[in-house]
């Protein structure tokens, strides 16, 4: 179907830069991918998770949904630099990275991480928009290969942003609303459904990540089909959000970030699930996504996005999504921290 259609989104996507200077065949067919994105969103109903989507809950919803964040048609850098951040940006990720460690377990007890997260549901033309709570947690055992426990759950009705319930379609189903717990096998669960990526990381891939900062920047903006901006920081925290990466990985994670172009300091006391850090964002059109790291301990505390201007009838500073994750040791799966 889409080798059918294939010159019609070429044609949309030279009309839609058609004000801006030429661009390469790198930057052309990445602007398709995201136009592609776009298109399958429509398909999709026309709903999409304004703030970046999670881990898919539930087996029983394991179809992978689409992404928008408020992002560009195309993607922002048209050539990779390798330059990075600004300085103060860059000392603030190697400082974590050379801070950050892994917590103890003894055999049989289990990593518990808690994210508590306020994602945004929108449809394409924001004519209306709401945020829903929503707590995920999994047990980790000390074993690996041993059993890990996943528990989803609501937190909280809906803020209405945008509109309210009778400016829902017909029949309309939130992907944020689904609750439930399910069990995997040595690691991260669903991956004959989806493919293994930082986001969703299988055992495999995680272990074949490279540890060399570049080395793994350069892999990671592949995966977002070389973006280097605020999909890319996006695709950072969705993987971080997991707390399935050991400290050497997150290490190398923080550093890679250093070669991120647009990324700044953007709040030196940003405060996020009752803990304090140091925001760095990357700022495009209507959003911006900010990391949250903790200097004095190299640990990664969540994510924010935030309005960068005035949009869709909402005021600069919105927040339209908000991630903080926690991780404790417990004696067995299913406790609390």
């Amino acid at each position: 179907m889409r080798d059918e259609t294939r010159q019609v989104e070429d044609e949309t996507v030279k009309w839609a830069m058609a004000d801006v200077a030429p661009m390469s065949d790198e930057a052309f067919e990445r602007g398709r991918v995201a136009l592609l994105a776009r298109i399958d969103a429509e398909e999709s109903g026309k709903v999409v998770p304004l703030r970046r989507r999670r881990r898919i809950p539930l087996v029983a919803a394991a179809a992978a949904m689409v992404v928008i964040a408020g992002a560009a048609l195309l993607a922002p850098s048209l050539v990779s630099q390798d330059k990075g951040p600004n300085v103060a940006a860059a000392d603030v990720l190697e400082q974590a990275a050379n801070l950050t460690g892994d917590a103890k377990l003894q055999p049989g007890q289990y990593l518990h991480v808690l994210q508590k997260a306020t994602w945004s549901m929108t449809d394409y033309d924001h004519r209306w928009m709401y945020l829903q709570g929503q707590t995920s947690q999994t047990w980790i055992p000390a074993d690996r290969k041993g059993t890990w426990l996943y528990r989803h759950t609501r937190a909280g009705g809906r803020q209405w942003l945008i509109g309210s319930e009778k400016d829902l379609p017909a029949g309309f189903e939130s992907p944020i609303d689904s609750e439930g717990e399910y069990t995997s096998e040595g690691g991260p669960a669903l991956h004959d459904k989806i493919e293994a990526s930082f986001r969703d990381p299988s055992p495999e891939y995680l272990a074949t990540l490279p540890l060399d900062p570049r080395e793994l920047y350069r892999k990671l903006r592949d995966e977002v089909s070389g973006n280097e901006g605020l999909v890319f920081l996006q695709m950072i925290n969705d993987g971080l959000d997991s707390g399935v990466y050991p400290a050497a990985v997150r290490s190398a994670v923080y550093q890679a970030l250093t070669y991120l172009p647009k990324l700044e300091v953007v709040d030196q006391a940003a405060t996020i699930g009752g803990r304090t850090g140091t925001a760095l964002g990357v700022t495009e059109n209507e959003t911006t996504e900010q990391i949250v790291v903790d200097q004095a301990t190299g640990e990664y505390l969540g994510s924010r996005t935030l309005l960068a201007k005035d949009a869709w009838g909402l005021k600069k500073g919105q927040v339209i999504g908000v991630s903080s994750v926690t991780t404790t040791v417990v004696s067995g799966a299913g406790q609390g921290s």
